[in-house]
């Protein structure tokens, strides 16, 4: 039997964060699509607020300076209060930030480097960037939408360069520097060459010696904890794995019902997000409590003593509060027998029956006079008349209306993955079809198309798209007509 802990706080929150960042003495920082930065204390006591001009798209902490990034406007620093603004016209995709500067991809397949001043360092163009992260001594790991990947130095000199199979489809699902500076890369690809190559695998990168080796993964990785011994893997099927260093097979510590989101380590434990639920899991497989969240749970949020959870509830209601919870606490059974002990208590007043009144118990009762035949007309046998079940007129139609309260989310269809060529100019124009799309009890009211960025590209159920050469992610949300929706995905490889 699994326990539970408690929440110590909830607190209501009025949109989903969409980015979050750990700062110094215990508090942290919340984007949000409305272009709202909240920093919290370990409370989750909001103490400072920013309004900036657009959706917050990435955050980083650069020597106690919180470096903002937006969707349509630039980067912007904070240390108490604003410090400077660098705007950028193609506006950001994703940050990162290493002990020396902060890293930023814009909207044009740029890179660019910053000091915690707000001076450029350095600036190269390789293309559009889907994720990015930076080790503490300025080594930065890029990995592009055509399932490229770039090891580059603090000046964006090319370390190493790792492009994709050029016979399939690839994509890197997430990266993460190692306290001693290897990268390690969770890579994936479609399958559409029958070879020995691992449809899912764990490459080790060497910022001087490139790559270490690989490891094959049972699913697509969707998180990766460094440890001190090599690092603990989350993958897509709810796997939770673990890498020692010169292991090449990984060992699995448990397997969960749902896809994993998050992990931090936890003293020798970690705490593991996957779906609604946050668990508390020795190194050898062992639950040792869980918490249950309202919504899916995106962030887990370190805070010295305590942790905050936020998440997001896919239905696009009220969005689900922030939750703080102490991982130390014990965990409760509630379905554990609960014994109560008895107070002493003296026996005149404990309302046991006198000898005198146990007496009277025990002797047989006088008959009163009349009692015999108003017995015998109890016993007698005594006919009923059983006709067909009186059925109030109102009972079906409230049967009726109880099931139309009840509304199935839509199916969203953003059709089958596609393999086109490019035209003469290097483009190919392809059309995305979502009208296979439907909702069971219902109507779809509304459809958004959206690229691999984020950006809505298109909001009825077929989108025309000019695509250059690569790989790129389109999703589709559909919503129906009474809220409800659902999410599709299509890959398109342009070659």
């Amino acid at each position: 039997m699994k326990g539970a802990i408690d929440a110590l706080a909830t607190i209501e929150m009025d949109e989903v964060a969409r980015c979050v960042c750990t700062l110094s003495e215990g508090n942290f920082a919340a984007g949000f699509d409305s272009g709202t930065l909240h920093i919290y204390d370990s409370d989750g006591v909001v103490i400072r607020t920013a309004t900036l001009d657009s959706r917050v798209v990435g955050l980083a902490s650069l020597r106690d300076v919180l470096v903002a990034v937006t969707s349509t406007g630039g980067v912007q620093a904070f240390r108490d209060e604003p410090l400077w603004d660098r705007p950028l016209k193609s506006g950001c995709e994703v940050v990162s930030a290493s002990s020396l500067h902060a890293v930023v991809a814009d909207g044009t397949g740029q890179l660019i480097s910053l000091a915690d001043d707000g001076s450029e360092v350095a600036q190269a163009e390789f293309g559009h960037v889907s994720s990015l992260t930076c080790s503490p001594d300025g080594v930065c790991a890029a990995a592009l939408e055509d399932g490229r990947l770039l090891l580059l130095g603090p000046a964006f000199e090319v370390l190493h360069d790792s492009p994709a199979a050029e016979d399939d489809v690839e994509t890197i699902s997430c990266m993460a520097f190692r306290h001693d500076g290897v990268l390690l890369v969770a890579r994936n690809s479609l399958g559409m060459t029958v070879d020995d190559r691992p449809v899912n695998r764990l490459e080790c990168w060497h910022p001087e010696r490139g790559m270490l080796n690989t490891s094959e993964l049972p699913s697509r990785a969707t998180v990766l904890r460094p440890t001190e011994s090599g690092t603990i893997v989350g993958c897509f099927d709810g796997s939770l794995l673990s890498l020692d260093i010169g292991d090449s097979d990984p060992r699995l510590i448990a397997r969960l019902d749902h896809q994993v989101s998050q992990i931090i380590q936890w003293g020798d434990d970690i705490l593991v997000a996957s779906w609604f639920d946050v668990f508390r899991i020795t190194t050898i497989g062992e639950v040792i409590w869980y918490f249950e969240h309202i919504g899916v749970v995106e962030h887990i949020i370190p805070l010295t003593e305590r942790v905050a959870l936020m998440g997001d509830d896919r239905k696009g209601r009220t969005p689900p509060p922030l939750v703080i919870i102490d991982p130390d606490s014990p965990p409760r059974y509630d379905d554990m027998p609960v014994e109560v002990e008895n107070p002493s208590v003296s026996e005149e007043y404990s309302g046991a029956l006198s000898d005198e009144e146990q007496m009277q118990v025990d002797m047989r009762p006088n008959m009163l006079e009349g009692a015999e035949s108003i017995l015998d007309t109890l016993h007698e046998d005594t006919e009923f008349e059983v006709g067909p079940p009186d059925i109030e007129s109102d009972l079906l139609e409230d049967l009726s209306a109880a099931a139309r309260a009840i509304n199935l989310p839509p199916v969203a269809d953003a059709g089958e993955d596609r393999t086109v060529d490019v035209d003469e100019e290097g483009k190919a124009t392809v059309l995305l079809d979502g009208e296979r799309s439907y909702d069971p009890d219902g109507s779809i009211g509304r459809w958004a198309w959206e690229d691999g960025r984020g950006n809505v590209i298109g909001d009825t159920p077929q989108v025309r798209v000019k695509l250059s050469g690569g790989v790129h992610v389109f999703h589709l949300t559909v919503t129906d007509d009474r809220g409800a929706s659902s999410k599709s995905t299509i890959t398109v490889q342009v070659r």
